[in-house]
């Protein structure tokens, strides 16, 4: 299913989330489940960042992780990539409970 948001291909975050997909896979294919693992579980963070951009000290800190983890992962360390996708996604859930409450809609 394809909607507005994404017709161009997405921002930035999105672009990275489908490319770690494809990596996931392949790496799922090749036997290294382990890897495959942690790179889905980066993909699905920066599936999160591209729905909820980051704002703030702690969104910072996650975008910083995320890419940690990226740099992890591309040498092969699954790890230090899972250790820093889990400070991501917490310093993410950080920056949302940072963020004044949407107002209430009737």
């Amino acid at each position: 299913m394809t909607t507005d948001r994404n017709t161009d291909g997405g921002n930035a975050y999105h672009q990275i989330a489908r490319e770690l997909a494809d990596a996931a896979d392949a790496r799922a294919h090749a036997g290294h489940h382990r890897l495959a693992k942690t790179t889905a579980e980066l993909g699905l963070l920066y599936l999160e960042l591209a729905l909820h951009a980051p704002a703030g000290e702690h969104g910072v800190k996650a975008v910083e992780a995320a890419e940690e983890a990226r740099d992890s992962l591309q040498h092969g360390t699954a790890v230090d990539a899972a250790a820093t996708t889990a400070r991501a996604r917490l310093h993410l859930g950080l920056d949302s409970l940072d963020r004044p409450a949407a107002p209430a809609q009737d």
